[in-house]
């Protein structure tokens, strides 16, 4: 029991995106205000050296159960300089097709 405890307690503690390699994320969210279910697929790469590219697709679902494609994004970093163990300067971008997304 110990052993399981320890090892939940591990996996809700570090996160994946800390590590060198590629991930899928699924979400989804419910705004009260335009009654409306939002789905978001991700994914994204992220490399040893810090540098990394994340792709993300939403769709909506309105009130008819029409589902609507929400926007597209690509977002980047790439760590610049690193002047102490603990600061990096690390620029990234971010592209969206529509004005709706988080850009």
């Amino acid at each position: 029991m110990k052993s399981l405890n320890t090892l939940v307690i591990l996996t809700s503690v570090i996160s994946t995106s800390v590590f060198a390699g590629a991930y899928v994320e699924n979400r989804e969210a419910y705004n009260l205000a335009s009654d409306q279910m939002e789905f978001m697929l991700r994914v994204g790469y992220n490399s040893d050296m810090g540098a990394g590219i994340m792709l993300t697709n939403t769709y909506t679902l309105q009130r008819d159960d029409e589902l609507k494609h929400g926007y597209n994004e690509i977002e980047g970093w790439y760590p610049l300089f690193k002047p102490t163990d603990k600061l990096t300067i690390q620029p990234g971008g971010l592209i969206n097709d529509k004005s709706i997304g988080s850009g």
